[in-house]
């Protein structure tokens, strides 16, 4: 059993991280892993393209809508109680989406499978930065950063080799011994803004469903009415979460331009490397020709671009500061962008891996300096929210990712159905989505210049504004 109290023994530390590690890595994991092996459950469940998405979208909905609200309950009810339960929820909800019957089954345990993935994805930062000796915070905070990434990275890999040898249930059946094996940790009680909650998590719905139904309903009604309301609701959250007494989100946080501004560059960066991990396995698959096994084993070389990374960029980030290695990560994976845009019919195994693997690899060069600093220099009590907040940040790019740019992908496809769509469009919608992405990361780097400015860390302003 783990305790709240720094831990003052290697073996105990190495536990801690070896627990956070493993639960953060599977619920990373199963935020991409059913890509991969989409085309086999269309086939095996009857179900067309747009209910396919919803078997990603509903894990990332469930997530989006509660990850800044689990972070403030860990706060408050005690981070332990709430993480037991999140990976008793998550192991769970994996079995009954392994033994789903209908598309809709699937689709439904997939939501509750992300409610424990929330819980797990919100507080193992929060955790960590409470645990971890002081001097080897930036070693722990390190290692958790990586597992995001390469759980992300490692998901089609994995659900590849696992599709081609035990079937696609086999993906989610996988999470079960490993819950049933992980351990974890505890803290305090105060008061709960449950209508801020409440309305945080509708706001969230209303946005998530707004872009998902728009690919396929257009800029209907329906559509119209739940962009509108998560307009109106987040007025109506911020009002209220400014004239409470225990606000579920402490809105001086954003006042700091930078902490603001590098949850924005972070919604754009997975925004766009979600959008690959949706899209590449039908280039692989239906316009490569090839296996779930051989697409899965190609499309791990981004996962070990950022296990290489990683540690490489924390050692960039100590030398160099924050800010110029942010800097870099961005513009690396603008460049990436333009390279994997050239991928075509005839494009390599080899060629596309190399490329593959330096444009989700760079990521690592944001996301390892910019979490890492925040959650160390943040308060033990508000580390549950700005895991939250981080966490939320980069859901909400994995949410507009998978329906965005699957929507940009059919366009330039100029089909409405990818399973029946030619190599041929299959290549050119991957040239022209990629051209795309190339361009919201400019608007990243753009933002990035203005904002992220050197001489003062992200991390560095939100203490200032938490000790005011």
């Amino acid at each position: 059993m783990l305790h709240v109290s720094k831990p003052k023994k290697t073996t105990e530390y190495g536990l801690v991280i070896f627990v956070l590690s493993l639960t953060t890595l599977m619920s990373a994991i199963d935020t991409n892993i059913v890509n991969i092996g989409l085309t086999t459950i269309e086939k095996s469940l009857d179900a067309n393209f747009i209910s396919l998405q919803w078997v990603a979208l509903s894990y990332l909905l469930a997530v989006t809508s509660l990850i800044v609200g689990i972070g403030r309950i860990g706060d408050i009810f005690g981070k332990k109680r709430i993480f037991i339960f999140g990976i008793g929820l998550f192991t769970f909800a994996s079995l009954l989406c392994g033994a789903s019957a209908s598309i809709y089954e699937l689709i439904a345990f997939r939501a509750f499978q992300g409610i424990g993935g929330s819980i797990l994805m919100a507080l193992s930062f929060a955790i960590a930065g409470d645990m971890i000796p002081k001097e080897k915070i930036i070693q722990g905070m390190s290692i958790l950063t990586v597992m995001l990434p390469t759980g992300f990275a490692l998901g089609p890999s994995v659900g590849g080799l696992l599709i081609g040898v035990f079937g696609w249930r086999s993906i989610f059946l996988l999470n079960v011994p490993i819950g049933l094996a992980a351990i974890p940790v505890t803290e305090k009680i105060r008061k709960l803004d449950m209508w801020g909650l409440f309305l945080l998590t509708a706001v969230l719905i209303c946005y998530v469903m707004s872009i998902t139904l728009a690919q396929s309903h257009g800029f209907s009604k329906s559509v119209l009415l739940l962009a509108a309301g998560a307009v109106v609701g987040i007025a109506v959250f911020l009002f209220l979460e400014k004239n409470t007494e225990f606000p579920l989100l402490d809105l001086s946080l954003f006042r700091n331009s930078v902490f603001s501004a590098s949850l924005a560059v972070s919604v754009l960066l997975y925004t766009t490397t979600t959008g690959a991990l949706v899209i590449l396995p039908f280039y692989l698959q239906q316009a490569k020709g090839l296996s779930t096994s051989v697409s899965g084993i190609m499309m791990m070389t981004g996962a070990v671009g950022c296990a290489l990374f990683t540690p490489l960029s924390g050692v960039a980030a100590k030398r160099f500061g924050d800010f110029p290695v942010i800097i870099f990560g961005i513009t690396a994976m603008g460049i990436g962008s333009l390279f994997m845009s050239t991928v075509g019919l005839s494009t390599s195994v080899v060629t596309f891996s190399v490329i593959w693997f330096f444009f989700n690899g760079c990521l690592a060069f944001f996301q390892t300096p910019n979490n890492t600093s925040i959650i160390a220099h943040a308060k033990p009590q508000q580390r549950g929210l700005a895991s939250g907040l981080l966490n939320l940040s980069r859901t909400i790019g994995l949410t507009t990712g998978a329906a965005v740019i699957g929507a940009v992908f059919c366009t330039f496809a100029r089909t409405a159905s990818i399973g029946s769509a030619s190599p041929r469009k299959i290549a050119d919608g991957i040239h022209d989505t990629f051209i795309v992405t190339a361009g919201i990361l400019a608007c990243a780097l753009f933002i990035g210049l203005i904002a992220l400015r050197p001489g003062k860390s992200p991390a560095a302003e939100n203490t200032d504004e938490l000790a005011d």
